[in-house]
């Protein structure tokens, strides 16, 4: 997990040097855009457009700059202390194009799915649905994709074009549900998966394959390598700490959770806990990215204000304010 780690230092540091601009297009809010094709005009490389919640979608967007792109986080009204307007950003497609290499999107709630056509990219912490992730390698090779903390419910990872290789893809700490297959993605791939949830099907070529838990679906393997998966019947083969056969009402929190996503984590004397290659759990929850409960982006975000509703004061008035960071 080096690359994965440099490549998020690497972020951190631009993300230090850049601008960060607000888009928000609830009327009446005095914020820097409205829209997304007036933030990246404005926007130099390397800065950050934060999107605040609305119950107006931003629509579909074509990213062509390296762009740190977040938004509030989803689910926020399932999971305590997220955000004190629990609203998402929500986007119809994102097509992260020629010149955005170098970008990060994060926090989103997506309905049509996210294209990715060059390297250097990273989508975590979003919830997907539509298409989910596709990496498309029609035009040219290209490497180092971050996948990491999304909540994909009918949503998948997947490719098209065949023609160019794609190497480091770091596929990490997801919930997977697709009605046809959790990840497929064609020989001319290589990377990590590791820490996912898979609800179907698991096909690849050349990866290693870590800490993941297969409730359902197949698997398809070519050149692969395997360590400490559980899966409910023999996807995964005997040895290398690999559980096969596995209940899987023992390994999650289920309905003992009021949230959406909190019912994946791992239940009391779950058969995952302390079952991964490195003696971490296995699932979402465990390993170097950990899932973040409703994705929330990994800047503070106040989740209570409690101010006078009306009233002046010669010495203003008390506010109150809690915030935490993820």
């Amino acid at each position: 997990m080096r690359t994965t780690l440099t490549l998020l230092l690497f972020l951190a540091v631009q993300a230090l040097q850049a601008h960060i601009w607000r888009v928000n297009n609830n009327p009446g809010v005095n914020a820097s855009f409205v829209n997304f094709t007036a933030a990246q005009n404005a926007a130099a490389n390397g800065d950050t457009l934060y999107f605040e919640g609305s119950s107006t979608s931003y629509g579909n967007i074509t990213v062509t700059k390296p762009l740190v792109i977040i938004g509030p986080g989803y689910l926020l009204t399932e999971n305590p202390q997220t955000q004190a307007n629990p609203i998402p950003a929500k986007f119809g497609s994102i097509a992260l194009n020629t010149g955005s290499s170098g970008s990060v999107v994060a926090g989103l709630e997506i309905s049509s799915g996210v294209t990715i056509y060059v390297g250097n990219i990273s989508v975590m912490r979003c919830h997907i649905t539509g298409t989910g992730v596709v990496l498309n390698c029609s035009s040219s090779s290209y490497g180092n994709i971050f996948i990491n903390g999304n909540y994909m419910y009918s949503g998948k990872v997947s490719n098209t074009g065949n023609t160019n290789l794609v190497y480091n893809v770091i596929i990490s700490n997801n919930y997977l549900n697709d009605m046809y297959s959790s990840i497929a993605l064609t020989s001319n791939f290589s990377g990590v998966i590791s820490n996912n949830i898979l609800e179907d099907d698991l096909g690849v070529s050349n990866f290693t394959i870590i800490n993941n838990i297969q409730r359902n679906g197949d698997i398809s393997l070519s050149n692969c390598v395997l360590f400490n998966n559980l899966c409910n019947g023999t996807q995964f083969p005997v040895g290398n700490g690999n559980q096969q056969n596995i209940n899987m009402t023992d390994v999650f929190l289920g309905t003992n959770s009021t949230s959406t996503d909190g019912q994946w984590q791992l239940a009391v004397g779950s058969p995952a806990i302390g079952a991964g290659n490195d003696g971490s759990d296995c699932g979402i929850f465990g390993g170097a990215t950990p899932y973040v409960l409703s994705g929330l982006p990994s800047i503070p975000a106040i989740y209570e204000i409690n101010m006078p509703s009306a009233g002046t004061s010669a010495n203003g008035i008390n506010v109150t304010v809690k915030a935490k960071t993820h």
